[in-house]
């Protein structure tokens, strides 16, 4: 790995002071490293200062502020993964193998690995991460990997069957939200004063903190785009037939209208959310067939017209993109 800096002038900081114990931490890492060759002696004109990080098994990580350090560096440019594209690999699975390894921020983050599988077939590409772990030391922590499991909890997500849902941690703050105390506090969540209100703001609570079970996107089974708006805002539901022949979400979209849109009419408002709907689903729904789902009864009537309005007939080639139907939802 080569580091290249923008001048010659090194950077160094003086070491902070470290308790009794915790020197006892630092030298017996630095020992371990010597001894495996990670680290070598210096007398570089270069030194950044030693932090230690509680880990939640109470044992600490010997870690460096290379700050100032970092602000000389020329960055190397590369786009990691996003998590949506990553959980969208595990269509189909029915177990996951999910592994960490040991001492993988020492010189780049390089940590979660999954490795989804419809059936023995798992093992053979168990076997094959492992020998290439091995070919260039990388060490497992095999304290926190999951081998072979119809159920993971990877990247904040816990995925099981096809489907995939928040983790607790990502839900645990709005359960331990305390009754409001304050003004400031009750305007949050407004009239929150008499019993009614108490139950319903219990029930928000829960509804909030019940994850919803989210299916995985599937090529080539019926999708169907639903959407919804207001003055205040508006939002969509990506669902797709599962094999049990019903409708299941896959995502789901939200946004609240900014000033100007609230001006919109109330058609503008219904093709405004098909459209960001489509922004925020482009990755799924372009090249396959679906239907958008709206409650405009004239959504397909006044997108065929020429005499559109300028914003409106913008938002028509963006459409035009995709190969959709419409179905017109009542609001009976």
């Amino acid at each position: 790995m080569r580091i290249i800096l923008k001048d010659d002038i090194p950077v160094y900081q003086p070491a902070r002071r470290l308790s009794f114990s915790e020197n006892q931490d630092v030298n017996k890492q630095i020992d371990e490293w010597l001894e495996q060759g990670i680290v070598r002696p210096s007398s570089s004109e270069y030194a950044s200062p030693i932090v230690l990080v509680k880990k939640k098994d109470g044992t600490t990580r010997l870690c460096v502020d290379y700050r100032r350090l970092n602000r000389k560096l020329v960055k190397d440019r590369f786009p990691l993964p996003l998590i949506e594209d990553v959980l969208d690999r595990l269509q189909g699975a029915k177990v996951y193998t999910t592994e960490l390894m040991r001492k993988s921020i020492v010189i780049i983050y390089m940590d979660d690995l999954v490795i989804p599988a419809k059936d023995e077939k798992g093992l053979e590409k168990l076997r094959e991460v492992l020998e290439v772990a091995s070919k260039y030391g990388l060490e497992m922590n095999f304290k926190k990997c999951q081998f072979l499991r119809r159920k993971v909890e990877f990247l904040g997500h816990v995925i099981e069957n096809g489907t995939i849902r928040p983790s607790i941690a990502k839900t645990i703050a709005v359960k331990k939200f305390p009754v409001p105390t304050t003004v400031k506090q009750v305007q949050s969540f407004l009239g929150l004063t008499e019993q009614p209100q108490m139950e319903a703001f219990e029930k928000l609570k829960k509804l909030l903190t019940e994850s919803p079970v989210l299916s995985i996107f599937q090529q080539g089974r019926t999708t169907e785009l639903h959407t919804d708006a207001s003055q205040q805002g508006y939002g969509a539901v990506l669902l797709q037939e599962a094999e049990d022949g019903k409708l299941h979400p896959v995502q789901y979209m939200s946004q609240k209208t900014t000033p100007a849109e609230e001006k919109y009419s109330s058609y503008e408002l219904e093709v405004l959310a098909v459209v960001n709907a489509l922004k925020k689903f482009r990755t799924y729904l372009l090249g396959n067939h679906f239907k958008i789902i709206t409650d405009c009864s004239a959504f397909q009537k006044t997108m065929d017209k020429k005499d559109l309005v300028t914003r409106v007939a913008r938002w028509t080639l963006l459409l035009e993109e995709y190969d959709y139907e419409i179905a017109h939802r009542s609001d009976q």
